[in-house]
């Protein structure tokens, strides 16, 4: 037994470059596996940092493999790999100190279909061998570049990060509640070094959904670029090294930041914030994603539909929307709604109030945003998080679109104790709110001709409604195709169907008295009978009839739907072939299990289906009526923007304007001291503290002459108080 060990190290050590040993998977020393009957060390090459391993299938040299899609330059890919490595390292994530197994050995890369059809085959994946080192496995198509293999090394040195910190200080595995944070990390990681590569997709179809949802595993990594914009990569590392196992991604950085939950929620409204125009300059990532958005815009429906939120109209008064209840953010999750302000308007005025009998949790941020015609941030406003409170903004000269955006901010974090999200629409926490709007009007309400309108050639306006119809859609003049909706492609439309609101048909047969309305979306497939097809419902390739529902944000494809169905939530259902006439389903489906609709005719009181929110009552136009118009403004605004409750008047602050130090007194309103937090007038937070007595002292000495924004929190009040100062 001596005389082998001394045998393997003398191997390793005549092969090994630099200081780190090539360590070989005990699979592949094993001459019982597939693989490992194919290992010899004629099939390896190495750099500094790697080990490179294949099989018999591609030969001793793999430049000239007989198989094209297997073949590879090792010295090309080990050149790739150190180069990746070498960033990730400058970056703090490769951690190879000395005393850890990355300073020990090399790590090993398995060229996945070399070993034959009866050996490791696939496309790419990542994690450790024996618990010593991490490594990972890439078929020679996913290694011609860097892209796959940097997002595949994160996964080695995830499970390294485990190996060499987290098991030495007693943490032990990471995420094993929230695995798709791994995804999300090594995309986020991966993006770094490709900005090419982010998309924005993901976000857009779900980000009104809590942070850290399963269905966008892999593209939801902008949280990151955010904190990593704010506080730098080493926030993002320590999420690696200095989490719990159990513990909520969001909750985790929170605990390490030592953040109050009133930071944490303005620290998640500046990441929502920039979403809506993609406001990441590092990088120039920024550049990318709104070349990715604009294209998804022109070429990828699904982002069509769910980018932006359209509101609904009160029937009732123009100036008065609401969030539909299915689109109101759940925690940490946003909507983006442009504003498009009226040309003889002195502002945009808004009126926000919120839904506290939601839940228990309620909370909000709101802001707007403005951007330059290349997209660029040209203004932030302050951050607003009063559950009612009128608010103002205007397009500076420069200025090309605006955006109201409005973040579902808990009072406390509020995903499951064991972090399931696979538990979906009814048992998220949801925020919904309203909105009046003076002086302009929000998305999906705009001029008819203007909406939409780059999907809007080659096409006549419907005579029955005035909607958009494509030539090619043959649409008769008894269907009803409302002024913003849109039929394209070779839709066949008969009969008394109506298409109403913002929907969108494209590629499908409907007939009979079916319905598509909201922002319903219908690509192919054929609705008929008294079939409904409504609220934010995707709907794909589908047979619907009878008196069939599908509503809220349900995505279904491929699947009939028939009988009494009723089908919304946010359910997904990805089957290739499915039947159902029966039940009610708010719960989305596994997609790594490919489950079927249950079909077992259950009702809205199914365990499943039960809502974790309260239900909640609209409210009149009397109670959404604003107090501030273009006849009052801008003076209103100075009453009801910000005091909102007669708490404030307790609170002096002075001298007025300051120069040097202001006293803030808070009096009785805070015996237990609370939270600051100073904004400059353009919402940029400048610093935040807690205070621990009824007076303090902020000094101001570094700070232009300007308006700026002083929040004071606790758990019950929080009051906003204006400071002017003039050097």
């Amino acid at each position: 037994m001596k005389k082998i060990i001394f045998i393997l190290f003398t191997i390793y050590s005549t092969l090994s470059y630099a200081q780190k040993e090539a360590y070989i998977p005990l699979y592949i020393l094993d001459t019982n596996t597939v693989d490992g009957k194919q290992f010899t060390w004629s099939k390896t090459a190495q750099s500094p940092n790697f080990v490179l391993i294949w099989g018999d299938e591609v030969g001793l040299d793999p430049t000239k493999a007989t198989i094209p899609d297997l073949v590879f330059n090792p010295q090309n890919i080990l050149d790739t790999m150190e180069s990746i490595f070498q960033v990730f390292k400058d970056l703090g994530f490769a951690k190879d100190d000395a005393g850890t197994n990355l300073s020990k050995y090399k790590i090993p890369i398995m060229m996945l279909n070399t070993f034959g059809p009866n050996g490791a085959v696939g496309w790419a994946f990542g994690g450790d061998v024996d618990g010593v080192i991490g490594a990972f496995w890439a078929h020679p198509l996913a290694m011609k570049s860097g892209h796959v293999a940097a997002h595949e090394l994160v996964h080695s040195l995830q499970a390294q990060a485990v190996i060499d910190a987290r098991n030495q200080n007693s943490l032990g595995p990471v995420w094993n509640n929230a695995g798709i944070f791994w995804e999300t990390h090594a995309n986020f990681m991966r993006n770094i070094i490709y900005p090419q590569d982010a998309t924005t997709w993901g976000m857009d179809l779900y980000g009104m959904e809590s942070w850290g949802q399963w269905k966008n595993t892999y593209e939801n990594y902008h949280l990151l670029f955010a904190l990593m914009e704010e506080d730098g990569i080493a926030s993002i590392n320590d999420l690696w090294t200095k989490s719990y196992s159990y513990e909520y991604p969001i909750e985790a950085y929170k605990r390490i930041k030592n953040l109050s939950q009133q930071a944490l929620n303005d620290k998640m409204f500046r990441y929502a914030r920039r979403m809506a125009t993609l406001d990441f300059p590092t990088n120039k990532l920024g550049q990318y994603l709104r070349k990715n958005r604009a294209e998804n815009l022109m070429y990828y429906l699904p982002s069509v539909q769910t980018t932006y939120t359209i509101l609904t109209k009160d029937s009732m008064e123009s100036t008065h929307y609401s969030v539909p209840y299915e689109l109101a953010p759940e925690e940490y999750g946003y909507n983006i709604i442009p504003i498009y302000p009226d040309e003889d308007s002195c502002a945009v005025i808004i009126k926000f109030k919120g839904h506290k009998e939601a839940n228990a949790y309620a909370g909000w941020r709101y802001g707007f945003v403005s951007s330059l015609s290349d997209g660029n941030i040209s203004s932030f406003s302050p951050i607003y998080d009063m559950a009612e409170s009128t608010i103002d903004f205007s397009l500076q000269p420069n200025d090309s679109q605006m955006y109201l955006v409005v973040q579902g901010s808990p009072t406390e974090i509020t995903t499951d104790p064991d972090h399931d999200t696979w538990k979906g629409f009814p048992k998220q926490y949801r925020f919904p709110y309203e909105i009046t709007i003076i002086g302009g009007v929000p998305e999906g309400h705009q001029e008819p001709s203007a909406f939409r309108s780059h999907l809007k050639s080659n096409g006549h306006l419907h005579t029955n409604g005035g909607g958009w119809i494509e030539n090619s859609a043959q649409v008769a003049n008894t269907v009803y195709v409302g002024p913003h909706a849109m039929v394209l492609g070779n839709a066949n439309i008969t009969g008394n169907v109506r298409i109403e609101n913002t929907a969108f048909v494209k590629d499908a047969v409907l007939s009979e008295k079916a319905m598509v309305k909201d922002n319903a979306m219908v690509l192919g497939g054929e609705i008929k009978g008294n079939a409904t097809i409504s609220g934010q419902a995707f709907v794909e390739n589908d047979i619907v009839y009878d008196d069939a529902l599908v509503d809220m944000r349900a995505r279904v494809s491929n699947y009939r739907l028939h009988g009494n169905i009723h089908v919304g939530g946010d359910v997904i259902v990805y089957n290739n072939t499915g039947d159902c006439d029966n039940g009610t389903y708010y719960r989305m489906t596994n997609y790594y299990q490919d489950n079927l609709l249950e079909c077992d005719n259950r009702t809205e009181l199914h365990p499943d289906n039960a809502d974790v929110n309260d239900k909640i009552i609209s409210f009149t136009n009397a109670q959404m009526a604003s107090k501030c118009n273009c006849t009052n403004y801008p003076a209103c605004l100075n009453l009801t923007a910000y005091n909102t409750t007669s708490i404030d008047k307790e609170i002096s602050c002075y001298p007025i304007p300051a120069n040097d130090k202001i006293t803030i007194d808070v009096k009785d309103v805070f015996p237990n001291g609370g939270t600051y937090t100073l904004y400059n007038g353009v919402g940029t937070m400048l610093n935040s503290n807690k205070y621990p007595s009824s007076i303090f002292q902020l000094d101001m000495s570094q700070m232009a002459s300007g308006t700026y924004m002083l929040k004071l929190s606790d758990v019950k009040n929080t009051v906003y108080k204006k400071i002017e100062v003039v050097k």
